[in-house]
């Protein structure tokens, strides 16, 4: 089912590049050739081979870089924000005479005030929570992929069916670092 996941994944992405109007195929004819003349001989297309691909996780991996780095980004402004509410609600009790934002509020209405940020404070630590596990999951593909027995006659078949698919994710990550940053205004 994962790797059923990852395909989908991995169709989504072609998709995407096929809408940004950038080229979908990286693969060289002859590559596709040369991969073909192999298959057959080494049983590449075996079922037991394509439906669990030892790449799979390295595909989901990809496939969320561009999230990880936007979850990055979230993660440092969720900080901000936290030093902001806490910032508020140290403000309110320090009462050195300076105006606060709180400072103009009945007691009512600085109380409601302060339970709703202490609220956002405890819903941003739950998504804080959630975007480190993204860390994670990637030191849990780098771990796996460091597991690969690069000897195993079955893992040698398993990454030549897939390299493929392997060849074109490279060439898209390739195709996207060396786009110039401002190539999207020009077309």
């Amino acid at each position: 089912m994962s790797s059923f996941r990852g395909s989908v994944c991995l169709l989504v992405l072609l998709g995407a590049v096929f809408a940004s109007g950038s080229p979908a195929q990286f693969i060289p004819d002859q590559l596709k050739q040369t991969h073909k003349s192999i298959a057959d001989v080494l049983e590449l297309t075996r079922s037991d081979i394509v439906v669990n691909p030892l790449f799979s996780s390295v595909i989901r991996s990809i496939n969320t870089s561009l999230q990880r780095k936007e979850a990055q980004l979230m993660n440092v402004t969720l900080d901000v924000y936290m030093q902001i509410f806490s910032s508020i609600l140290q403000q309110h009790h320090d009462n050195t005479g300076t105006p606060t934002l709180l400072s103009h509020l009945t007691e009512a209405e600085r109380s409601k005030v302060e339970s709703a940020l202490k609220f956002f404070q405890q819903k941003i630590k739950v998504l804080k929570r959630r975007l480190s596990q993204q860390a994670n999951d990637r030191e849990d593909v780098i771990s796996e992929l460091n597991k690969i027995q690069v000897d195993d006659p079955e893992a040698q078949r398993k990454a030549l069916a897939q390299f493929l698919e392997i060849y074109q994710e490279a060439s898209v990550i390739c195709s996207r670092m060396w786009r110039p940053a401002h190539s999207s205004s020009a077309e």
